[in-house]
């Protein structure tokens, strides 16, 4: 139990892993626990309007930090 840190990297080619188009680093989601990277406004739409956000690879709740980098 606790923590998980992964230092894998799972997406490469920077594609968000939603929509498959290449992500800008200026508005993204990066999922602290699977490193994968998606839009902001791609993660905002998958949330559907929950009060919790959900990495779409390892289904992690709450594992998304959105940022500008």
């Amino acid at each position: 139990m606790g923590n998980t840190y992964s230092s894998r990297i799972i997406n490469e080619n920077n594609d968000c892993l939603i929509c498959w188009e290449q992500v800008d680093n200026n508005d993204c989601a990066q999922c602290i626990r699977c490193n994968i990277q998606l839009h902001a406004y791609c993660e905002e739409i998958y949330r559907g309007g929950k009060g919790y956000c959900k990495c779409p690879h390892c289904q992690g709740i709450g594992t998304l930090g959105i940022g500008r980098y």
